[in-house]
């Protein structure tokens, strides 16, 4: 018995030790309790009330802790000056989460959507009948950001959102330089939670699609920025060259005048050092435009 008090003992003080304090907690009701901290406590001591009329409390994070660990909740993690309770509007926001999960869903291939969270940055009790949804142009790069609904009357409401996900992303194997050839010899495919980006992370990759921008390092996750598609003709190089007319194919050598990646038009010159536009159709390969 007392050996099953002690393991309790231990994974409690493990557990505390490993509780990172959130910068925000949502409430249902206009007070905090232990159980909106730590939800498998069920504690229903109050720990604050909010003024009359107001749904947020900030508190100092050093009184907070020192009032938690009153109750027993040590060595907690922590990294905020403030703490934020925020009382939830009672509101239905499943059509605003269907939007959210719309919105990355048509960005992110394969992503695994866990949960969605939304709330209205003022309380309110309740959604106007007509509303239009409006994202900000990058809001897709983030897990936490922020858009608005708007009226018919031109009445904007915003709104604070956070998605947890997975999402596939392609990691460098090694330091590529720019103009290498990106494939799974140099590229590994790796499942991680969605964060945030600079830009959006490559979702597909296939032979002979793009190459490195810049130099990439070792282990870094490679997004559009880093990438170019890739370039099938190189300038000074051979070009077989096809032409088609009245029915008749022909196919002559040519040098490339410049770089071309595939479907661009660029010049060569054929052995009569006739100048011609052409159409890059693969590698080293173009068409008469």
């Amino acid at each position: 018995m007392k050996y099953i008090i002690f393991l309790l003992l231990f994974f409690a003080t493990y557990l505390n030790a490993n509780t990172q304090l959130q910068r925000n907690y949502y409430v249902t009701h206009p007070y905090v309790t232990l159980s909106d901290i730590f939800p498998e406590s069920k504690d229903d001591t109050i720990l604050y009330r909010m003024e009359h009329n107001k749904h947020i409390l900030r508190v100092k994070e050093k009184k907070l802790l020192a009032i938690l660990s009153r109750y027993g909740y040590k060595n907690l993690q922590h990294k905020y000056p403030y703490i934020q309770f925020t009382q939830k509007s009672p509101i239905n926001t499943i059509k605003l989460e269907n939007a959210i999960k719309k919105l990355y869903s048509k960005l992110y291939s394969d992503i695994e959507i866990i949960a969605i969270n939304t709330q209205p940055r003022n309380f309110i009790t309740q959604l106007p009948k007509n509303y239009t949804i409006h994202f900000p142009k990058k809001a897709y790069l983030k897990q936490h950001a922020t858009f608005y609904i708007k009226t018919p009357q031109k009445h904007k409401i915003f709104f604070d959102y956070e998605i947890k996900a997975r999402i596939n992303v392609y990691i460098t194997r090694n330091t590529l330089h720019k103009g290498d050839e990106l494939s799974t010899i140099n590229l590994k495919k790796k499942s991680i939670m969605l964060k945030k980006f600079a830009a959006m992370p490559l979702q597909e990759l296939h032979s002979g699609m793009y190459e490195a921008k810049h130099t990439i390092k070792q282990s870094q996750i490679v997004t559009q920025r880093d990438i170019l598609p890739l370039v099938y003709i190189k300038r000074g190089s051979d070009v077989s060259v096809w032409l088609e007319e009245n029915g008749i194919a022909i196919n002559f050598s040519a040098k490339a005048l410049q770089n071309g990646r595939l479907h661009e038009i660029i010049k060569v010159k054929n052995k009569n050092r006739k100048t011609i536009k052409v159409r890059v159709t693969g590698r080293n390969k173009a068409e008469v435009i």
